[in-house]
């Protein structure tokens, strides 16, 4: 259960990251309707606050579950076969 919750936080984090990335690109790559957007270096900050909030979540969580790490057995997880 243990290793199940912290892919599912990583997942979690990756896919912050992935939409953030994808606002700030659309905003850089797409200068159409820029016009219409007067807050769009707010948007672009706010993505780019999505992105570096969820890059040290899952630095911290590396890190907090390498400290959790005492050498047993890892759990399987849902998709594992548990023999």
């Amino acid at each position: 259960m243990q290793k199940l919750a912290i892919e599912a936080l990583k997942h979690k984090y990756t896919a912050e990251m992935a939409d953030a990335e994808f606002v700030f690109a659309i905003y850089l790559k797409n200068a159409v309707g820029v016009g219409e957007h007067p807050g769009l270096l707010e948007e672009m900050d706010t993505a780019l606050k999505k992105w570096g909030d969820a890059q040290d979540k899952l630095a911290a969580l590396a890190t907090l579950t390498m400290e959790m790490d005492d050498g047993t057995e890892e759990e399987p997880t849902l998709f594992e076969s548990v023999d």
